[in-house]
């Protein structure tokens, strides 16, 4: 089935993203409270009610890490709404893009014509787990020292290095666009430029990963309005269309484990949302990649055939600005304005529709039309990430 043009995006909704707390005096805002604020955000964007949402799609991405994550019927009381169609993104940070994929189904089906995308976290204003979790293989990885997510990307970035000859100045680079963007970006959380020294100089933390390789967790909320290409004429803004959807999940390559970490199922998955768009490389006009390592984006880009495997010089020559030849990271991304937990993957399609809308002010990439955005989870051990799932976006039918 075709999901081109069948449903647009057609509200966003973005929080401050936060970590200290908020304001002196102020007390710190729950998951709850950054999930009405998201969704209020969103439906004032789209010109919508609360009562649009009844009977309608809601989709969750589930948080990781808590106790008890918000489920999708949990997250229909805390925002009042009576849903019709629930759908819980259960992909770790892919479930932000696997979301509009089934939500764009459903639309085209007609059992909807709205859909609500949205999630939530509050890391630092409520106890939540921490240490090992499962998925972390109490028997195969902790004896030998992969103490979580950190510790297993190292290994994929080292085995990277060693096969190519990549050096830290390569991935620098990215770090670099992106904090870049993150200067021109209102809603970033580190918006002070940096150099490849700094990235380089930045402490280390598996080696070779160092600070300014991590994500960053923080407080936050987010979320994006869906509608039928019928409802989104009506609507408040220019409706930004999806035109091409794919998903795979526990992906392998080639013979030895040690080389599977090299690639990732958004080589696949790439393939099968732009051929659905009818796109080409080419006509792709910006990347909004998940970013919770810089070596994961680097990865990202080969794979989705951007410039082959190994090919260092590609990453020498390519301008990543929003004025260059391939502008990524435009918002700044996740490693910069920060990641509440998986809602975090949802900032790549808000920055893709910004752009698509020509709303995204001083980092606005030129004619903007096309866009490609990522989301990836769970890094299991031997294997490249399990959950991965890209979308193309554009603002013409």
């Amino acid at each position: 089935m075709s999901l081109r043009n069948k449903a647009a995006i057609v509200g966003l909704g973005e929080t401050p993203t936060d970590r200290l707390g908020s304001k002196p005096g102020e007390p710190r805002k729950s998951s709850a409270e950054y999930l009405a604020w998201a969704m209020r955000l969103a439906l004032d964007d789209a010109g919508l009610s609360l009562k649009d949402l009844n009977g309608q799609g809601l989709g969750v991405t589930i948080p990781t890490a808590y106790p008890q994550p918000f489920w999708p019927e949990e997250v229909a009381e805390i925002l009042g709404i009576t849903p019709g169609f629930l759908l819980g993104g259960a992909t770790g940070g892919a479930g932000a893009v696997s979301l509009i994929g089934g939500m764009a189904a459903a639309i085209h089906s007609g059992l909807i014509d709205i859909a609500l995308c949205i999630g939530a976290a509050a890391p630092f204003s409520e106890h939540f787990g921490g240490g090992i979790q499962p998925g972390d293989m109490r028997d195969w990885e902790i004896p030998y020292g992969t103490m979580g997510p950190n510790s297993k990307i190292a290994m994929v970035m080292r085995r990277y290095m060693h096969e190519y000859g990549a050096t830290l100045d390569h991935f620098g680079k990215i770090a670099v666009a992106g904090r870049y963007h993150a200067s021109l970006n209102p809603l970033a959380y580190l918006r002070k430029p940096i150099t490849i020294d700094d990235y380089k100089n930045s402490r280390l933390v598996a080696d070779p990963v160092r600070l300014l390789d991590c994500v960053m967790p923080a407080n936050g909320g987010r979320a994006y309005i869906l509608a039928s290409p019928e409802r989104a004429k009506t609507l408040r803004k220019k409706p930004i269309y999806l035109k091409g959807f794919g998903e795979r999940s526990n992906p392998s390559y080639g013979p030895r484990a040690g080389s599977n970490t090299l690639v990732m199922g958004v080589k696949d998955a790439g393939k099968v949302a732009m051929e659905m768009a009818g796109v080409k490389n080419s006509d792709i006009n910006f990347l909004q990649l998940y970013d919770d390592y810089i070596i994961v984006v680097y990865l990202q880009i080969e794979d989705l055939e951007f410039c082959a495997k190994g090919d260092l010089g590609f990453f020498e020559r390519t301008d990543f600005t929003y004025q260059g030849q391939l502008p990524i990271q435009t918002g700044g991304g996740m490693i910069n304005v920060g990641q509440p937990s998986t809602a975090g993957g949802m900032l790549h399609i808000i920055e893709a529709a910004r752009q698509l809308r020509g709303e995204a002010g001083e980092r606005q990439v030129t004619n903007a039309k096309t866009g490609l955005v990522s989301g990836l989870g769970v890094l299991p051990y031997g294997k490249n990430l399990g959950c991965c799932a890209v979308a193309v976006l554009g603002n013409e039918v």
